[in-house]
This record gives structure tokens, sequence and C-alpha cells, in this order.
């Protein structure tokens, strides 16, 4: 079989419930020059059995592996180095897509220029009523940073597209430093994407997203949980290391962000030094040497 233009990976851990969901809205695409990627991260249910069936009835290739629980992050890279297509996009195992999903996806990267300097293209989510979910761009296309979306065009809501894999490649995390550490936020990543060049944004919708107002609420509470302070304080490193630049511009962010560094280090028990070092800014060196022996004390 040729090798697929698009990579669509699906972390999965026992959502054998619903997986045929993804997998009927697969079928229905309108383009077909896809892999699917199913990554089963230490399922107990019966996700194999039923990959395999897919495989049988299947238009399109896909590929499925078996490791023990490493949890979604780790997945997610693991199928990055996996995949075979020019372009990617990860999707949860509970979401579908609209038929025309991949078709609006590779004609848009189609027919964007190289020297555009694009990174990823950004489109629009609804939930399985037919709603927008957040906000729309204030124009289409809008080609911007997420830095911008967020704090210039305060864009709220999930969003959801197409990368290219030599892109993802590219991102610099050191994957033995964050295994075995449970819950770790995709903004660890995420961010590197505003080092590598722009996202391009536009109103069309390409992700179904199922949402459960239970599960969103209990979601939402179990995020800021103590149990995932490691996480959460990467994710702010992160963010800080990525954005340190704009702290005379855009202060309140940078601000706040500092603020949950220093809050879930302090939680997650890190050494001083560590937490100071690990920052690549001098003004937030001084400032972690000042500010975290007081949240250590708090907490």
């Amino acid at each position: 079989m040729n090798v697929p233009k698009v990579t669509i990976l699906t972390p999965s851990y026992n959502r054998a419930h619903t997986l045929p969901r993804v997998f009927e809205s697969l079928q229905k695409q309108t383009f077909k020059d896809f892999e699917w990627l199913v990554i089963d991260d230490g399922s107990t249910d019966n996700t194999k059995d039923l990959v395999e069936e897919f495989q049988k009835i299947s238009d399109f290739k896909i590929r499925y592996y078996y490791q023990e629980n490493h949890h979604k992050f780790l997945t997610f890279f693991r199928g990055i180095d996996l995949a075979e297509g020019k372009y990617f996009s990860p999707l949860d195992s509970d979401d579908a897509l609209p038929p025309d999903s991949m078709e609006i996806l590779v004609n848009t990267w189609e027919n964007i220029s190289e020297n555009q300097n694009i990174v990823f293209v950004s489109t629009l989510c609804e939930d399985q009523f037919g709603n927008i979910v957040g906000d729309k761009f204030p124009k289409d296309p809008l080609i911007c940073s997420i830095f911008d979306m967020r704090y210039k065009y305060k864009i709220k809501g999930d969003k959801w597209g197409m990368g290219k894999t030599e892109i993802y490649k590219k991102m610099k995390l050191n994957l033995g430093d964050l295994a075995g550490k449970g819950f770790i936020p995709e903004g660890v990543f995420q961010f590197q994407f505003d080092k590598l060049g722009f996202h391009y944004c536009i109103n069309k919708v390409t992700r179904i997203y199922f949402r459960d107002k239970n599960d969103e609420q209990s979601l939402a509470n179990q995020f800021y949980d103590k149990k995932n302070a490691f996480g959460l304080a990467e994710n702010y490193k992160a963010f800080l290391n990525t954005y340190n630049s704009k702290i005379w511009s855009n202060p309140v962010p940078i601000i706040r962000n500092f603020g949950g560094y220093m809050k879930f280090a302090a939680i997650d028990d890190r050494n001083s030094s560590k937490v100071t070092n690990d920052l690549k800014s001098n003004l937030l060196k001084i400032l972690s040497a000042v500010f975290y022996p007081i949240f250590k004390k708090m907490h």
C-alpha cells in the first residue's frame, strides 16, 4: 500500500465503546488518502479485537499497536514517531469527524505557500448537537501565533486541525524526564509551535466533540488536582520559557503563569535551585529565587 498523505492518531485506553463512532466517521470521509494509527495504551477491554474487525472492512489503512499504560502524552509522541503521513492529526477516541473534514484540511494545506511559515491549520469544533464550541475566529483566514490567538484576539474554546509531521518531529522534549509522571498537559509541547511558525485559522468545522456536562465538570475539577502537580508545573514552565520575552508587552499572562509554576512546583516538592535554573529568563530566575521559598512554606 502506498504511503498515505495523512496520519490520524488515536491514543486509546479502554475506549472500545466509543471507537466505533470514530471509525464510522473515518469511513465516511470524502478524502481517503490517510492512515488511522491506533495506539492501545494498556487497555483491558476488547479494543484489540474491535480494531481487527475494523481492519477487515475499512477502505483505508489501519495500524494498531499495543503498549503498557504510558498515559496520553507519551503515547502521542510515539504516534509521531510511527506516523507515515506528510500531515498529522490527533483524534481523541471519543470524537468524530464530519465527512468533509480531511478534505477541508488537506485542501487548505495544499494552498498554503511555504513562505507563509505555517505550522498548523486550526479549525472549529462543534458538539454533538451542532453548536460551535467556543469562539469563531475574527477573520478567515486568521494567521497568528497561539499566544496572540488567546491573549490578543481572546479566542476561547477547543480548536482542532492538522499539522505537518516534520514540524512535530522538530519539537524538543526530554520524554525520559516525563515518563511515569502521570498526566502531562498538551501545552508542554503545543507552545513550541510558536517557536516554529504560525497557525492558519479558518472558520470551518472539522471535528465533532462529544461532550457530557458531568464529564466536563469532572475533568475541570481534576485538571488542577494536586496529583497532577508535576505535569502542571511542566506546563507553566514551558509557557514561561517560550514567552518570557513578552513580560514587558504582556505582563499579566506571564505573571499568572509564573504564579502557577511556583505553586505547582512547590506542591511537587521540587528543589529550589532546580526550579530557578529550569527557567531561561534571568528576570524570572531572580523572581523565582525570591518567591519560591515563600510558595514552599505555603505548601
